[in-house]
């Protein structure tokens, strides 16, 4: 299993897994070019009929699945799991029908609820492409649950904490309030999610997809919610392929067990490649569109998406 190993002077986490450099590479993305190439074409794992080649399903919908949860059978953790997301070898979200996607919500909630029960964290993450990290071509996403995140997510974690005790009141929720006041960055908003392009983007067209409602977990989402969430992530991941021609992609969900956090969806598409002063410094380069650019872009084509107009809908 993964180990964490942290640098001395900054804290930065790397976690040690060497065993998934064994995993099968459908993208091109993880095997050294000295890995030997395989020309016999092999069945994939995540297709209906070939559950024998994965572990056993943790979370299935029903007998004759329409989305299936087992365990990485090359995990960076102990608690690390795939979410297939259709029996469709060839449509993600963007292309499946909107009860499908309702479906592999419903699942992501099942299994968060299922490991903050046993009082661990959740991160869910999905990638798309080579460029992304992803090695399998099946559309699919990943859980990974720990007692606790460190990095970005105990960095937000510690700053909503600050924040609440510097405004009495959370970070998100004020963000996305003020933003939907000025709307230059807004991309979208739904009945109970806003759609924004931080103002401080490490990559050009990045979003963040935050619920109205103040939630510190995702699991904590109602019924309504649901469904609005499946819709709005779906426009969301659309634009990106109308726009840059369905480009290597990452989503993650971010989610804490207790307040004054807030969950979240961040969303980034590989459209550029890292630099130095990314990977040296830390200091990230968004050089293909301002926020407000971006955000004007995104927002077309995630209403043509939706409501079926270009017109901008955001509430006045």
């Amino acid at each position: 299993m993964g180990i964490f190993i942290f640098d001395e002077l900054t804290g930065t986490p790397t976690v040690l897994a060497s065993n998934r450099v064994k995993r099968d590479d459908q993208t091109g993305a993880v095997k050294t070019p000295e890995a030997p190439k395989e020309n016999v074409p092999k069945p994939c794992y995540f297709c209906k009929g070939n559950e024998s080649l994965t572990p056993p399903a943790v979370y299935q919908d029903a007998d004759d699945w329409n989305v299936r949860v087992f365990f990485n059978k090359f995990p960076i953790v102990d608690y690390h799991e795939v979410i297939v997301h259709s029996p469709n070898h060839d449509l993600d979200l963007t292309e499946l029908p909107d009860e499908q996607n309702v479906r592999y919500v419903r699942a992501l909630l099942n299994r968060t609820n299922y490991y903050t029960a046993q009082g661990l964290e959740v991160m869910i993450f999905n990638n798309r492409g080579g460029k992304a990290g992803a090695s399998i071509m099946h559309p699919h996403s990943q859980l990974i649950a720990l007692a606790g995140f460190p990095g970005i997510i105990e960095q937000e974690k510690q700053e909503a904490i600050r924040y609440y005790n510097e405004h009495h009141s959370c970070y998100w929720c004020d963000q996305y309030k003020a933003d939907l006041v000025i709307k230059d960055r807004v991309v979208y908003e739904s009945k109970h999610f806003v759609v924004l392009v931080p103002k401080a983007s490490r990559w050009s067209y990045e979003m963040i997809l935050i619920p109205k409602s103040h939630k510190p977990n995702f699991e904590y989402i109602d019924e309504v919610e649901i469904n609005d969430f499946a819709r709005v992530l779906k426009g969301a991941l659309k634009a990106y392929d109308v726009l840059f021609n369905k480009p290597d992609r990452n989503f993650w969900i971010h989610t804490q067990r207790y307040d004054p956090y807030h969950w979240h969806v961040g969303f980034i598409p590989h459209i550029k490649v890292v630099g130095g002063l990314e990977l040296g410094a830390g200091i990230w380069v968004s050089d293909r569109a301002s926020p407000e650019q971006a955000a004007q872009e995104l927002g077309r084509q995630v209403r043509l998406e939706l409501d079926g107009t270009a017109v901008n809908s955001i509430s006045k």
